[in-house]
C-alpha cells in the first residue's frame, strides 16, 4: 500500500479529471476509481483503511489485493502521460522529465525500426542532455548514435564524432561515480543517528584527495555537488563551523554560474550555511537566508522539512519561542494533514521531539497559546512515537531524556523525576563520551544534582555550578556534537530548570544516592 500511497501522491489528480483521461483511466464509480480517490483525499493510509472502506463487513482475501495491485498497474501504464505535481519545478527538473520521455520514445521508434525519426529525435535530444549535464543519459544516446552510424549507416565521420564524444562522456561520468560512491559511502553512517563522527572528517579528506584532482579537470554537476558535499564533511564532521560556512559559499557561488537553475545544490548548500550560522550565533545572517531562499524549496518536500527544523532552532537559539511553537505547529499540522505518507521515520520523530519541547515551553508559561487552542500533544504517547531515535544513544536519545526529566520536574512529579535522572545517570555512563557529548555530559550531571539537593532550588544552585561552568569552557559553536542534538541552549534550559524548584526541601520518602 504504501507504494500505491506514494505514486497516487505524486502525480496531479485534478489535472488528470480536468484533461479527461480520468475517464480513460477508470470505469465511472468502480472499486478502483474509489480506491484511487480515497488515497488522493487521505481517508485510506493502509490495507486495513481500504479494505474497511470498499468491503465494509466483509473478507475480501485476494480480491482486495488484486484489487490493489491492478490499480498501480494501471497507473503505471500511462505514467507518460500523468502530469506529476510540482508543475512549477526548474528547468533542470523539467528538462530531466522531459528528455527521459524523449528518450524512451526514441527507442520504442528504433525497436519498431522506425531509425530515420528515431535517429533524429536522439541527436535533438543530445543537445538537451549535454546542456543539462545529464552524462548518464548523454552516454546511452551516444551509444545509440555511435551503434547506428557505425553499422548500419557507414558514415565514420558521425561515428568518429560520436565514438569520441562518448569517450568524453563516460571518463566524466566514472568521476562522478567516484564521488557519488565516496559521498554515499560517508554519509550513510548519519541517515539514522545524530551522533558526533569526527573520524568521519579523517575518511573524508581522504576521499576529497582523489575526488578534487577529477574537480579541476571537469565542471560537471554531479561531480561537483558530491565533491563538495564530501568537502562539507571533512569540517561539519568536526563542528568546524567557519570553515564549513566557506566550502558553502564557494559551492553556492559554482553552482549560481551554471545556465541552469541548479536549485538541489542550492538548498543543499544554504542548508548547511544556516547549520553554521546558527551555532556561529550570527543569527541575522541565518533569518535572512532562510526568508530569502524560502522559494527554492518545494513545500512539503523532504528539504523543505529540514528548512523548517532549522527554522526552529533559530528561534530557540534566539529566545523566539512564540516563533518557534508556530512553526512547529504549522510543520505538525502539514504532517497530520498530509494525504502522502511515505515521509521518511526520520522527519516525523525529530518533529515529535520539537514538538515535546515546544509544549514544555509551553507548560513553564514561556509561551502563551490562545484559549481556543486544542493541543494534541500527549507526554505519555511521545516514547512510543519516535522508535528510531530512541535507540541512538549518543544522538537524538540524549535530548528525548533531557525533555522527559525536566517535564518530571516542572510538573512537580518528584517520584517520577527520581525515575527519570537516576536512569540518566546510568545512561550517561554507559553512553556519552567526554569529548563529543561533552555539553550534553555537563549538563545532565547537572540534572542529576536536582534530587540530590532534594529538591531544594540554592543547594541545587551550589552542586551544580561547577557543571555549568564546565559548559562556558566549550561554547556551542566549538562543540563536537551534531546541531540537532542541543534543541535549546543547555543554559537557557538549566535557567527554566531552576525555576521549577523553590527553596525547601522536597521529602519524597525515596533514598538518594550521590551523584557528581
Amino acid at each position: 500500500m504504501d507504494e500505491l500511497i506514494e505514486l497516487i501522491s505524486s502525480i496531479n489528480i485534478n489535472k488528470l479529471k480536468s484533461g479527461g483521461l480520468w475517464r480513460f483511466i477508470f470505469e465511472p464509480d468502480s472499486l478502483m476509481e474509489q480506491l484511487c480517490e480515497a488515497i488522493h483525499e487521505g481517508r485510506v493510509r493502509s490495507d486495513e483503511d481500504a479494505i474497511a472502506l470498499l468491503y465494509p463487513g466483509q473478507k475480501p482475501g485476494t480480491k482486495f489485493i488484486n484489487l490493489r495491485e491492478r490499480l498501480q498497474e494501471r497507473i503505471l501504464s500511462v505514467v507518460f502521460l500523468l502530469e506529476f505535481r510540482a508543475p512549477g519545478g526548474t528547468d533542470r527538473q523539467k528538462a530531466y522529465f522531459e528528455c527521459n520521455r524523449k528518450w524512451s520514445a526514441s527507442m520504442v521508434l528504433l525497436s519498431k525500426n522506425a531509425k530515420r525519426v528515431s535517429i533524429s529525435l536522439m541527436e535533438d535530444l543530445l543537445k538537451q542532455t549535454l546542456h543539462f549535464e545529464f552524462t548518464e543519459l548523454s552516454l546511452s544516446i551516444l551509444s545509440s548514435l555511435r551503434l547506428h552510424y557505425g553499422t548500419i549507416h557507414g558514415n565514420l565521420d558521425r561515428y568518429n564524432l560520436y565514438r569520441e564524444m562518448y569517450q568524453q562522456q563516460q571518463e566524466v561520468w566514472m568521476m562522478e561515480n567516484e564521488a557519488e560512491d565516496s559521498y554515499t559511502h560517508l554519509v550513510s553512517y548519519f541517515v539514522n543517528s545524530k551522533s558526533s563522527k569526527t573520524n568521519i572528517s579523517d575518511k573524508a579528506r581522504e576521499y576529497f584527495q582523489t575526488i578534487q584532482q577529477h574537480m579541476e579537470r571537469s565542471e560537471s554537476f554531479r561531480l561537483h555537488l558530491c565533491g563538495r558535499m564530501i568537502q562539507v564533511m571533512i569540517h561539519s564532521s568536526r563542528n568546524d563551523y567557519a570553515a564549513t560556512a566557506r566550502v558553502c559559499e564557494d559551492a553556492i557561488t559554482f553552482f549560481r554560474k551554471k545556465t541552469f537553475e541548479s536549485n538541489l545544490p542550492l538548498q543543499a548548500f544554504y542548508y548547511q550555511l544556516i547549520v553554521c550560522y546558527i551555532q556561529l550565533q550570527e543569527f541575522e545572517k541565518g533569518e535572512a537566508i532562510i526568508r530569502q531562499y524560502q522559494s527554492v524549496f518545494e513545500e512539503g518536500s523532504f528539504n523543505w522539512y529540514k528548512l523548517q527544523e532549522l527554522f526552529y532552532l533559530l528561534a530557540t537559539y534566539t529566545r523566539h519561542y512564540e516563533e518557534a511553537f508556530q512553526v512547529c505547529d504549522a510543520v505538525q499540522t502539514r504532517i497530520r494533514n498530509s494525504s502522502s505518507s511515505n515521509l521518511p521515520r526520520q522527519i516525523t520523530e525529530m518533529w515529535k521531539i520539537y514538538e515535546a519541547y515546544a509544549h514544555y515551553l509551553v507548560l513553564i508559561g514561556r509561551i502563551q497559546l490562545p484559549e481556543d487552542y486544542v493541543s494534541k500533544f500527549k507526554v505519555k504517547k511521545f516514547l512510543n512515537e519516535i522508535p528510531t531515535y530512541s535507540k541512538d544513544k549518543q544522538g537524538m536519545n540524549i535530548p528525548i531524556l533531557i525533555i522527559q526529566t525536566l517535564f518530571s520536574i516542572s510538573e512537580q512529579n518528584y517520584h517520577q523525576s527520581i525515575d527519570r535522572i537516576e536512569a540518566v545517570e546510568k545512561y550517561c555512563g554507559r553512553y556519552l563520551k567526554q569529548n563529543e557529548t561533552f555539553r550534553s555530559n555537563c549538563f545532565i550531571k547537572a540534572l542529576l544534582q536536582i534530587p540530590a539537593a532534594s529538591f531544594h532550588k540554592e543547594a541545587v544552585v551550589r552542586k551544580a555550578q561547577k557543571y555549568i561552568d564546565q559548559l562556558d569552557t566549550l561554547p556551542l559553536d566549538v562543540a563536537y556534537q551534531t546541531h540537532e542534538i542541543e534543541i535549546i541552549p543547555y543554559e537557557h534550559l538549566w535557567e527554566m530548570a531552576l525555576e521549577a524548584l523553590q527553596n525547601q526541601m522536597v521529602r519524597t520518602g525515596v533514598p538518594l544516592r550521590k551523584v557528581g
